[in-house]
């Protein structure tokens, strides 16, 4: 049996291409393995019901977040624990540093970086599907569920042309993402002691809450043209955050709440003790 893939990688990022490659991968591979297992049922007159496991522990590193925003102090990382032979158990960790997209000159104001950072944290509960594995746990196809948060943090300062005194003001928008979801992936073993875990489906409700605010000598009608400005500069850079626009506002005098559906990904490099 021949089977052809067709992928069109024309506007994509680099990243997505690595992980619509590692996909196929893994499919390859779970074909691969689910021959093997038939191939030799024939020949085995008892499978247990669980194998037992190598180790229990693996600790991981997830250079997702590095990939994605191109920042090398992103720094990731899990810790996953069997809890049963075929169940575990995973906390993560991580702090981020976000890319600038403020530093600039909006609205006949001046806006300076001087912070930006984030933090991530998530738990998974994972059930290794040991009818379909045939190497015992953490090896294999796994679902499961998880809760993840993300917090990022901007601090910028901003001066408006022109202006007599000249006194600086400053700029704050914090964004919080909580996401409950299951997932589905794929982790391999390699001599008993390297992991590379694949984490390709993960649809999530996430609730969403953020606030933009701006402190400093700004009139209403430098208040309004500073927010239309500024939803160019952030739906330019993140596309996908036209949700958190009231009306296309940013609401630069409090903040907001909503509900939407996410996706999560990753790839983590791990060692198996």
């Amino acid at each position: 049996m021949n089977v052809y893939l067709y992928v069109r990688f024309s506007g994509l990022t680099p990243f997505m291409r690595t992980i619509i490659v590692l996909t196929i991968a893994a499919s390859i591979a779970l074909t691969l393995n689910s021959q093997k297992v038939c191939g030799q049922a024939d020949s085995l007159t008892h499978i247990p019901p669980v194998l037992m496991p190598y180790y229990k522990n693996v600790i991981k590193f997830n250079p997702t977040p590095m990939l994605m925003w191109g920042e090398e102090q992103n720094l990731t990382f899990s810790y996953e624990r069997l809890l049963k032979n075929n169940q575990s158990f995973a906390i993560q960790a991580g702090f981020l540093t976000l890319f600038n997209f403020l530093n600039d000159t909006i609205a006949e104001t001046v806006i300076t970086d001087e912070k930006r950072w984030g933090v991530n944290l998530a738990c998974d509960y994972r059930l290794y599907l040991w009818k379909r594995n045939s190497r015992p746990a953490p090896d294999g196809l796994y679902l499961g569920g998880y809760l993840s948060y993300y917090g990022l943090r901007y601090n910028n300062i901003f001066n408006i042309l022109d202006q007599a005194d000249g006194s600086p003001g400053t700029m704050m928008l914090n964004m919080n993402f909580v996401n409950l979801g299951f997932e589905l992936g794929y982790q391999f073993i390699f001599r008993k002691r390297f992991s590379l875990d694949l984490l390709l489906f993960g649809p999530s409700l996430s609730c969403i809450f953020g606030k933009l605010e701006a402190n400093g000598q700004l009139s209403q009608g430098q208040i309004d043209k500073l927010d239309d400005e500024m939803v160019e500069k952030v739906l330019e850079r993140f596309p996908s955050l036209d949700f958190l626009l009231d009306e296309g506002s940013l609401n630069l005098s409090g903040g907001q709440t909503s509900f939407h559906s996410f996706f999560r990904y990753c790839i983590q490099i791990g060692y198996h003790f």
